[in-house]
């Protein structure tokens, strides 16, 4: 199994990247072969309704083809004013519309507050799902994220994040046998 691990921060010191990297690991330990795609190392324009990838750039054809070649995705953003972050967005609607149909998608989000990251999952579960992707039930909202993700990972969130690594391995040999 291919998963891509997909991260909506921008930020070095990414609270969202180390929790992707935890249950990306966790998907490698349970066999699959990950790929991590740090979307502020790439140039992605904005979307505007072009139909022809290749009029946008490298980048761009890059990451379609590693969605294309991925049997499942791992997502996350840091919740930003309720929502995905702007560049997680954007990469996705490059994509276009068939682009995850029937990949299974992994949500994490992360906030900086007591009150979690509920809407910004809902938020990516939406689209995701509009896009006809198959978002499996192990999503992670991780509240007060830089001090759970710390120095020392909170165990209970640890294990939420490794479990979701190993549901998108163990749900896709269950849709792939």
């Amino acid at each position: 199994m291919n998963v891509l691990s997909i991260c909506g921060s921008l930020r070095e010191d990414s609270s969202t990247a180390k929790a992707l990297s935890i249950a990306s690991e966790s998907a490698r330990l349970a066999g699959a072969t990950v790929q991590v795609v740090t979307l502020g190392e790439m140039v992605l324009p904005f979307c505007d309704g072009r139909n022809d990838e290749q009029t946008y750039g490298e980048d761009v054809r890059g990451f379609i083809e590693m969605v294309q070649q991925a049997d499942g995705i791992l997502m996350g953003s840091p919740n930003y004013h309720g929502s995905l972050t702007g560049v997680l967005k954007n990469a996705l609607d490059l994509l276009g519309p068939d682009a995850i149909r029937d990949k299974l998608v992994g949500l994490v989000a992360t906030a900086r507050g007591d009150a979690g990251a509920m809407n910004t999952l809902n938020h990516m579960r939406h689209v995701c799902r509009w896009m006809n992707g198959w978002v499996i039930p192990a999503e992670v909202s991780i509240p007060r994220a830089h001090e759970m993700l710390g120095a020392e990972v909170d165990p209970t969130l640890r294990e939420q994040l490794e479990s979701l690594g190993r549901e998108i391995v163990r749900y896709n040999g269950l849709l792939r046998p």
